[in-house]
């Protein structure tokens, strides 16, 4: 017998036999199955879209409310304050008088009788005050525009209770460094004057610590008090600080005041 030849040598292949599936879906679980995914996915959005409209709102309240208050702010720091003895200036600084007539801490040290109270200045001459840095070109609503002054004779301590205005602007809107060590200087050496047999002096020494920026168009408050063991009836060495009405500190200031012996001062008398 004769070989096959190699091509006839392969298996011969079984046949294969194709099975249909009969598996059929429901027509109704399909429809079922579609309604409650379309329903699911409608009210999933409408619940996301009602959840957004809260965030929303408040988003909007809040920047609203930034630019309302620095719209505000931007046009009173852009403006010119007015100069004094100008109506404008007069109807401003009975407003700011009239605040600092309910502000807390003086209605407490007006009811304290151990503080003495005045106005800044009360002793010095009327044709002198334009002459003066604080009651002449810081005069005004735009510069110092009220110091009220409290004095307590036991405890060699003052009050000072001013208001800053926007011509005192260092940066816009901060009072300059230069004013508030010029006001420092003056509430320092206001207690130094009132001790000194003399009543007068001069500064010999102030040190200047600025702890935070100072806003212009606020009341702010001068507590000053003599050292009294250091301090004798030629020298005087007086430490204060600059607060806001809340109790923040925003400049802290020491000095040495002196009374000269080679030339005589004029008193500043009891109302400085």
């Amino acid at each position: 017998m004769r070989p096959l030849p190699p091509l006839l040598r392969r298996p011969i292949p079984r046949p294969q036999t194709t099975y249909l599936s009969t598996t059929r879906t429901s027509p109704l679980r399909h429809n079922s199955t579609t309604a409650t995914t379309a329903s699911s996915t409608t009210t999933s959005g409408n619940a996301s879209t009602q959840s957004r409209w809260p965030r929303r709102l408040l988003y909007a309240t809040i920047f609203g409310g930034l630019g309302l208050y620095t719209g505000k702010n931007a046009t009173a720091w852009l403006r010119a304050p007015p100069a004094p003895g100008t109506p404008e200036d007069a109807l401003e600084m009975h407003r700011i008088q009239s605040t600092l007539n309910v502000l807390p801490i003086v209605r407490q040290l007006r009811a304290d009788p151990s503080w003495k109270e005045w106005g800044a200045y009360e002793d010095i001459p009327e044709d002198a005050l334009p002459r003066r840095l604080t009651s002449g070109p810081l005069k005004g609503s735009r510069g110092l525009a009220v110091q009220r002054i409290f004095w307590n004779e036991a405890t060699k301590e003052a009050v000072n209770i001013v208001y800053i205005g926007s011509g005192t602007d260092g940066w816009l809107g901060i009072v300059h460094g230069g004013v508030l060590a010029t006001l420092m200087d003056e509430s320092l050496g206001r207690v130094a004057a009132l001790t000194f047999p003399a009543r007068t002096g001069v500064t010999a020494n102030l040190n200047v610590n600025y702890r935070a920026p100072v806003d212009a168009n606020d009341f702010y408050v001068v507590h000053t008090q003599l050292d009294p063991e250091r301090s004798t009836d030629r020298k005087a060495f007086v430490q204060g600080q600059l607060r806001g009405l809340t109790g923040k500190v925003y400049v802290e200031a020491e000095a040495l005041f002196v009374v000269p012996k080679k030339f005589s001062l004029g008193s500043m008398g009891n109302k400085f």
